[in-house]
């Protein structure tokens, strides 16, 4: 005796199970950034302008900018606020030299 139902039931567990089995995550590799910490960059924005900052830290797409003028990230007493610049909206970035 033939069970109509059990055809498709059977395709659907196998489906889930070489599912299950054969899964991998995907990930994309990131793109490096062509600057790195401790450079002073120039970021230039549509709408805002542009704006000099001392990259002193990067996470995923942000980087955290600092005083240009600094050449110490650290300060003694109050610290100053932190400004993050998320660079995949900047439309340009230019890698000024660091005058001595």
């Amino acid at each position: 005796m033939r069970y109509p139902w059990s055809v498709p039931v059977l395709l659907a567990l196998a489906a889930l199970a070489g599912n299950a089995v054969g899964a991998r995550s995907v990930q994309a590799q990131a793109e490096p950034f062509p600057f790195q910490v401790g450079d002073i960059v120039e970021f230039s924005f549509q709408d805002d302008g542009s704006r000099q900052c001392r990259i002193e830290e990067i996470k995923g797409t942000f980087a955290r900018c600092g005083n240009p003028s600094d050449h110490q990230p650290f300060t003694v007493g109050r610290e100053p606020p932190h400004r993050w610049v998320n660079v995949a909206v900047a439309e340009s970035l230019t890698k000024v030299r660091e005058q001595r």
